[in-house]
């Protein structure tokens, strides 16, 4: 693919998996994330991609940081093709008990810099001319409600209209703008909630009775990015193994 990429939360997770699909596929890529030490442990592991992986320490609930670390990686690669939206966090607790700090880190995290990195990158691809490609991670849970995470939802609703928004808008400039919606995926992120709530069983309304894998959910957002889904724009691609589509079973 031989493409510039910026992803966020890319030290662990969906997120690492994400890095390494484009990593073996030939593309350079700046990975911003808060979180320094898995930041160190991932460019060891991929040690043999030293020249083309960027490991930037951010922190997404500050605007200033936001904007300074996209321009270090802009200038780093001289200019993004692909940025994907990965960072985010997710907290269970009842609505009448979330504090206020908790759904404001939420939506900065999830969905504020999700905007504001769209924003800068898109208008730098606009003035570079570059025919970019922006993927944004969603979730299940932001096309259907569930209880304990409406901060959560709330954020991942927000990214699906966001992206459609984006969509439209950048579509004139050749970027174009799609999201993944993936399920319950074993990722250290849903073993936290499975820990938070040990009565929780993660895939019994899921079809295919698995969890889904960082891979699967990385091979959607590359498909999504690549030459093959040039005609797709404004999209949300659920990855979660038929859930969503098991609404109404008992």
């Amino acid at each position: 693919m031989h493409k510039r990429v910026l992803v966020t939360g890319g030290a662990k997770g969906i997120g690492k998996g994400i890095v390494q699909k484009y990593l073996k596929n030939n593309c350079r890529v700046a990975v911003l994330d808060n979180d320094e030490e898995h930041l160190s442990i991932l460019a060891a592991e991929c040690s043999t991609y030293h020249n083309r992986i960027l490991p930037i320490v951010c922190d997404l609930q500050n605007v200033k940081d936001i904007k300074e670390k996209a321009e270090k990686a802009y200038a780093y690669w001289e200019g993004i093709d692909i940025l994907v939206n990965n960072a985010g966090l997710a907290v269970r607790e009842p609505m009448i008990e979330i504090p206020l700090e908790n759904w404001d880190q939420i939506m900065q995290v999830n969905l504020r810099a999700n905007f504001i990195l769209s924003q800068w990158i898109g208008k730098r691809m606009i003035q570079d001319q570059i025919p970019g490609c922006i993927v944004n991670i969603s979730s299940k849970n932001g096309l259907a409600g569930s209880s304990y995470l409406a901060h959560y939802n709330a954020s991942k609703g927000g990214i699906n209209l966001l992206t459609q928004s984006l969509a439209v808008e950048l579509a004139p400039c050749n970027i174009r703008v799609n999201a993944v919606a993936p399920g319950f995926i074993d990722t250290p992120l849903d073993k936290k909630l499975k820990k938070e709530d040990e009565t929780l069983n993660l895939t019994d309304k899921t079809p295919m009775k698995r969890l889904g894998t960082v891979e699967e959910v990385a091979d959607g957002v590359y498909f999504l990015s690549s030459d093959q889904a040039t005609y797709i724009t404004g999209t949300v691609l659920v990855i979660d193994g038929g859930h969503l589509a098991n609404a109404s079973e008992l």
